[in-house]
């Protein structure tokens, strides 16, 4: 007797189920882009008990007749796929045709639809995949599906849905994607009779994510527009202080459908590794558009996942885009006002990570590390003012609020001698980063230029600025003649750990692509007889060790070698820069800005700090209360 059969409908069904509907959250995916594909402008989900004891779906979208209806409830039963090649030019989100059986064969399910210019409308019921009843009904316009007690006939399937809460997640990260992709359509949610989404029809995104995530959330976005001869790439990015501990605001839409998409991730990350802190993702909306037979969306049953035809070409595509978007919105972290109370509330409600200048950020943690030291100083010193120093004060009308006799008043002297402080010369005007009329003006405890520009204050930090101009200078010269080379006249000896020895034989001849002479000197000691010129001599050893603790044992593949070159790069421009607390004269702080004015990535340091921080000139009023 044979062994193998052929699978009943109902067991197929049921099987295909399984592909198609995951979780409550899938079926209401499918539902929405069925309305989508009606061309429908609003579009109404009704949740109870997480999903689990009803999902409803209406739309006001074109409806179907009843021979269609009839059709749309049986397995590869479609309207958008005729031949072989409609495979290859697909524009619509459904395409299957299996989506409603498989949904039917595992819910009490309950299709009611009409067209516009129908007299009246067809209901049909069907139960666990066997048709209950067909009959006309009225209705408005359009399809409304009700899926009850979903998976009651396959109990194991219902077991391993989890808490209504969960599963509601889901469902509402469905319907959010759904209403990102089309901010032209009118979206509403509801749970056990609660609104939980409830978004108008706008003509952007940017509004759209505004309606969705609120205005403090928008307010932190920029939109963009980019255009290749290939495809197109808009979308909201967040500015370079709005990142979170997550991917969770990183998404991507295909011709608008939600897809999932590790080209895509790692594209984004590529454009702004040197913007976004290691320890931190970016808040990255991105919708890309290019013609369908580019791109196969038929690779995974639930339609997530793609697969593009040229790959590499839109990899690099949307990193150079995305830069692009960097240099044109200059990605410059702003100090404003701290948030009310009641957006503070909702920014805890929506878990909206911001920047807050008032109190010490804890992401921008700051390490100096001491190095060469110049002559002159720029920084204004102020005398300390004693009891013993006040002279007699001016007549001014004061009222004290203290018991004088318990704490006694410093008193504004009438006159105080300034000791001569280094102005910076007049006539030191330059652009920065494409600003006009910006003006050097002081340095701040020795680690911070501020710069003046129309209607705004630009704090620039001397230490990640000279970090990112040594880098790309370093990328530079890598590429042409190399690093400059600094013989020692008496070469200096670096004691290492047998496992760091061990990585310096793997990797001698980076060592010396980057400008080190260096030779083993015994079981554990190296022997240094050249360096970078820009490496001051007593930084030489951390620099050694440093490198030895970061490069792999050994690089195998062609990414990890450019890899493990570009951390040396980052590594020598960070010991070879100025630091915090070194004293800049005027001209050395002029250089340094025109420097930073003609880099690539000017914006943060190539561990992703920021290098300038600006504050508007409303905002400084605003906190002397002049506005």
């Amino acid at each position: 007797m044979p062994k193998i059969k052929i699978l009943s409908a109902d067991i197929a069904n049921k099987i295909a189920a399984g592909e198609v509907v995951e979780r409550p959250a899938s079926v209401v995916k499918e539902l929405i882009e069925n309305a989508l594909d009606a061309e429908s402008t609003s579009i109404r989900v009704e949740i109870r008990a997480g999903g689990k004891r009803l999902i409803r779906v209406s739309d006001n979208g074109t409806g179907m007749e009843r021979e269609d209806a009839l059709l749309a409830v049986e397995r590869h039963a479609t309207s958008k796929v005729s031949h072989i090649e409609d495979l290859e030019n697909i524009h619509t989100f459904g395409f299957r045709g299996e989506a409603l059986a498989s949904i039917a064969s595992v819910s009490q399910f309950e299709l009611l639809t009409r067209t516009a210019d129908a007299i009246h409308g067809t209901k049909i019921d069907v139960d666990g995949g066997v048709f209950r009843s067909v009959e006309e009904s009225g209705c408005s316009p359009g399809t409304h599906i009700s899926i009850n007690n979903l998976f009651h006939n396959i109990p194991a399937r219902l077991k391993f849905l989890k808490t209504d809460t969960t599963e509601m997640n889901h469902i509402i990260k469905q319907v959010t994607w759904a209403a990102l992709a089309h901010p032209n359509i009118h979206f509403s949610l509801t749970h056990n009779g609660k609104s939980i989404i409830d978004v108008r029809a706008c003509d952007s995104n940017i509004e759209r994510a505004r309606l969705l995530y609120g205005k403090e959330f928008a307010d932190n976005l920029i939109e963009f527009n980019e255009e290749l001869p290939d495809f197109k790439l808009s979308g909201l990015l967040g500015k370079p202080d709005f990142s979170k501990s997550t991917r969770e605001y990183q998404l991507f839409f295909m011709n608008q459908r939600p897809i999932q998409s590790r080209m895509l991730g790692a594209a984004l990350k590529e454009a702004l590794g040197a913007t976004i802190q290691k320890d931190r993702q970016a808040v990255a909306f991105l919708f890309l558009t290019l013609e369908p037979d580019t791109v196969d969306v038929n690779v995974h049953p639930a339609k997530i996942e793609v697969r593009f035809r040229n790959e590499r070409t839109i990899f690099s595509g949307i990193v150079k885009m995305i830069r692009n978007v960097i240099n044109k919105e200059k990605f410059i972290p702003k100090i404003e006002t701290e948030t009310t109370s009641d957006q503070k509330a909702e920014t805890a409600d929506r878990q909206v990570d911001t920047f807050q200048p008032t109190t010490t950020p804890q992401r921008r943690s700051f390490q100096p590390i001491s190095t060469r030291k110049t002559t002159q100083s720029i920084e204004t010193t102020q005398p300390e003012i004693t009891q013993t120093e006040t002279t007699e004060p001016d007549t001014v009308d004061t009222q004290p609020t203290v018991d004088e006799t318990t704490t006694p008043a410093v008193e504004i002297p009438k006159t105080v001698v300034q000791p001569p402080q280094q102005q910076i010369p007049e006539g030191a005007k330059l652009k920065l980063l494409d600003f006009e009329n910006v003006e050097l003006k002081a340095n701040l405890f020795k680690t911070y230029i501020v710069a003046e520009g129309a209607d705004k204050i630009y704090f620039i930090d001397q230490h990640v600025a000279a970090e990112r101009v040594l880098y790309e200078r370093y990328v530079n010269q890598i590429k042409t003649d190399g690093i400059p080379v600094q013989g020692l006249l008496l070469p200096v000896t670096v004691e290492v750990t047998p496992q760091q020895m061990a990585i310096l034989k793997v990797h001698g001849e980076l060592f010396s692509k980057i400008g080190f002479d260096l030779e083993e000197f015994g079981a554990n000691t190296i022997l240094i007889r050249a360096i970078p010129a820009p490496l001051p001599t007593r930084t030489v050893s951390q620099t050694i060790t440093d490198l030895l603790d970061k490069l792999p044992e050994q690089p195998h593949t062609e990414v990890e070698i450019p890899q493990a070159l570009d951390d040396a790069l980052v590594t020598l421009a960070c010991r070879s820069a100025i630091k915090a607390g070194d004293t800049l004269d005027a001209k050395e702080m002029i250089n340094l800005v025109r420097e930073l004015s003609e880099a690539k990535q000017p914006f943060n340091c190539p561990h992703s700090r920021p290098i300038i921080i600006e504050m508007g000139r409303d905002e400084l009023e605003r906190r002397f209360h002049r506005q």
